[in-house]
């Protein structure tokens, strides 16, 4: 496995220390993993899908945002900035395939995302979405949505209307909550982590060949 770090510098005034992963051989085919506010990009979740991308043949982009340095309020449009900062210094000549993968709050800023990649095939990889998310048009984008039943947001209106446009694939794991945990059952919690990556990995297999 290769590693790089890939320093992005911010309007905020700080470089962010981006890591890139992959097989020793390259690949053109990237992952893009857009981190929760509290759940970053080695966090289980997100450690156990770079593993099974790397594996599967992509590449990794591990993302941050300046705002998880410097603190402050949660700009969106930074964020974004951040994050396209980031990949206008990988994807030049690389890839040919993208996938966006995001958590929580990260989910705010996907689609955005993928509609600055309008010229490369872009699939997305929801985990935990935010309400917010799921109220907006996919544009025929392929996603998988991954959520937990003990998520409070698997039982608001949002979720119910999307699920029911139909316009996504939905993987929904009984008993987790929004970190992808079986509250005060660590051991259950770890086994469920299986439930959560095999999904994505599946995902990420038909997305390679689309």
């Amino acid at each position: 496995m290769r590693t790089e770090t890939v320093p992005t510098p911010t309007s905020a005034g700080v470089t962010i220390q981006n890591r890139l992963m992959g097989p020793e051989g390259g690949s053109d085919r990237l992952l893009v993993l857009l981190p929760g506010n509290n759940y970053s990009c080695d966090a289980p979740a997100f450690f156990y899908l770079k593993q099974a991308a790397v594996q599967a043949g992509w590449d990794v982009l591990s993302t941050a945002y300046a705002f998880q340095v410097v603190g402050g309020e949660i700009d969106r449009e930074a964020m974004l900035a951040d994050v396209r900062a980031a990949l206008d210094r990988v994807l030049p000549g690389r890839y040919r395939r993208i996938c966006i993968a995001a958590k929580s709050l990260g989910s705010a800023i996907a689609l955005p995302l993928a509609r600055s990649l309008a010229q490369y095939p872009v699939s997305l990889l929801i985990l935990t979405p935010i309400p917010q998310f799921l109220t907006e048009p996919l544009d025929g984008l392929r996603t998988l949505v991954v959520i937990g039943t003990n998520d409070p947001v698997y039982h608001t209106t949002e979720c119910a209307a999307a699920r029911a446009r139909a316009d996504a694939e939905w993987a929904v794991i009984p008993g987790l909550d929004h970190g992808f945990t079986v509250t005060g059952d660590w051991k259950a919690s770890v086994a469920a982590l299986e439930q959560v990556i095999a999904p994505c990995a599946r995902f990420l297999a038909e997305a390679g060949r689309h």
